[in-house]
């Protein structure tokens, strides 16, 4: 199961996300998963860019696990970016509720 983590400021405003774990194996075994490897190549193209552009707080990223935080002053650039992240998840999750779940977690802004 893919958990995802997506944190929220109590105004809604998107802080960061967390992503864990794998697909069933019923959607192909490790390196042959296309729905683990749509997960990884979104979040991890998005945690790449913040990267570059500075954006992060605070980050790990080890086999399986991804999390990054947004710093305060650059959460508001980044939330269009953020938004359409959570979307694609949820699409994702929409098509195959057995392989993901996503939670909001609220957090101190």
């Amino acid at each position: 199961m893919i958990n995802c983590i997506i944190f929220k400021e109590q105004g809604g405003q998107i802080a960061g996300i967390q992503i864990e774990g794998h697909s069933p194996k019923a959607y192909g075994n490790l390196g042959e998963n296309l729905l683990c490897a749509g997960v990884s190549t979104l979040t991890q193209s998005v945690h790449s860019y913040l990267v570059v552009q500075r954006a992060l707080a605070s980050e790990t990223k080890k086999d399986g696990f991804l999390e990054f935080l947004l710093s305060e002053d650059r959460k508001g650039k980044f939330q269009t970016l953020l938004e359409m992240t959570e979307l694609a998840l949820h699409s994702l999750q929409k098509n195959h509720p057995d392989a993901i779940s996503i939670q909001n977690e609220i957090i101190k802004g």
